[in-house]
């Protein structure tokens, strides 16, 4: 056993607290303009050549400076600062860095107002700004709480919740290495909007450092992909049934967690003739009166389906949530005039951690090794500092 512990504190040591990250912010947005006011101590404007390499510190602000706040416009290849009215020239790429340990900033990006801890990096990369936090791994897994899931005052639910963000990262360090980064802050990686600063961010906080360092690993010491979504509808979804692959500690499983909690109910209504439309040609059969009775009579029977079959056909249910914007794929059919009526359960691809249902089992007193272990199978829990005293 302690063999198996040193090697796991060999793969897990590369992942410690101290590591910084690369995310991308405002990764949504076509950016022209950004304002940026550091808030705290003094930072440094380093700047970079074509090649990325840093030419030099080309401006400091201070701590007393009472003008702090700098314009950064995107040019052809270059981004232009100013500071008011001073121009301070235009570079291929720069760096806003802080010397502070805990140092944050101010940003504005298209009228969107945001604070950040750490540093911040800028480029012109196929004529658009690109910005990227740099930003240490604890502070980034409070703002990924306080995004995903911070609007209820649970704390062993944000622990959990922060013991996945770090685990996501550590998993998916290399996702966008190609583009320069680590992460995104939407929803293709983990939605990161800010630190963790508003209603609980106190409770978040110490959630983060009661976990720190904890990340969710498999038998063999891998990092898990630590998946999660708003409400599972009362069954979580085997991996394969939402994606393409099967994952062992992914599997569906009941959630009377979730029952009757938060967004466990929904309701749409389609018209006939585009949804049965839809069906009918994704399945390359005959939209009649046959088809149209197979999905009224369509269930879910022992446990969550992932298709629907008709003729021989099938037809996955993730297809239809896709293309109609469900917030699910658990859901069954009715008419009414000449609309169907979805009813559904749950929110999201049902895979992992129901956000809800954490949020239930803390309320009723389960900590979050037991949430973790709940929604995930044949999985630990490992520190760092826990497996190297081993």
């Amino acid at each position: 056993m302690k063999g198996a512990l040193a090697i796991c504190a060999l793969l897990l040591g590369f992942y410690a607290s101290g590591l910084d990250l690369k995310v991308r912010i405002y990764s949504n947005e076509r950016i022209k303009k950004v304002e940026v006011t550091p808030d705290t101590g003094t930072y440094y404007m380093v700047a970079y050549n074509r090649n990325l390499t840093v030419i030099d510190t080309v401006y400091n602000i201070f701590e007393a400076d009472s003008n702090r706040s700098l314009s950064f416009y995107i040019g052809i290849k270059h981004i232009n600062v100013k500071r008011g009215k001073e121009r301070l020239g235009a570079y291929y790429a720069l760096q806003l860095k802080g010397i502070e340990a805990e140092r944050e900033f101010r940003i504005e990006v298209n009228g969107k107002k945001r604070v950040y801890h750490g540093d911040v990096q800028m480029r012109v990369l196929n004529g658009q700004m690109q910005l990227v936090n740099l930003i240490d791994l604890e502070h980034y897994a409070a703002g990924v709480v306080e995004s995903e899931g911070g609007h209820v005052d649970e704390p062993e639910f944000f622990k959990a919740q922060a013991v996945l963000a770090r685990t996501f990262a550590v998993k998916n360090l290399d996702k966008h290495i190609g583009e320069g980064y680590n992460l995104k802050d939407d929803v293709t990686s983990q939605v990161y909007f800010s630190k963790a600063r508003h209603t609980y961010a106190e409770a978040i906080q110490e959630a983060v450092a009661a976990t720190r360092d904890t990340v969710v690993v498999t038998a063999s010491c891998e990092p898990i992909l630590g998946v999660f979504h708003a409400n599972s509808g009362g069954i979580t979804t085997n991996a394969e049934d939402a994606w393409l692959s099967s994952v062992e500690y992914l599997r569906s499983k009941p959630d009377s967690f979730s029952v009757g909690v938060g967004s466990y109910q929904w309701t749409r209504h389609i018209s006939k003739d585009r949804f049965y439309g839809f069906v009918a040609r994704q399945m390359k059969v005959a939209n009649d009166l046959k088809l149209h009775k197979a999905l009224l009579n369509f269930a879910h029977r022992e446990g969550r389906a992932a298709y629907f079959t008709f003729k021989g056909k099938k037809l996955k249910l993730t297809r239809i949530r896709h293309h109609f914007n469900l917030r699910s794929t658990y859901f069954n059919i009715t008419e009414q005039g000449g609309q169907v009526v979805l009813t559904g359960r749950g929110y999201g691809h049902g895979v992992g951690m129901s956000q809800d249902g954490a949020i239930e089992m803390s309320r009723r007193g389960y900590s979050y090794r037991d949430i973790l272990r709940f929604y995930f199978d044949c999985v630990d829990l490992e520190s760092i500092d826990r497996l190297m005293l081993n």
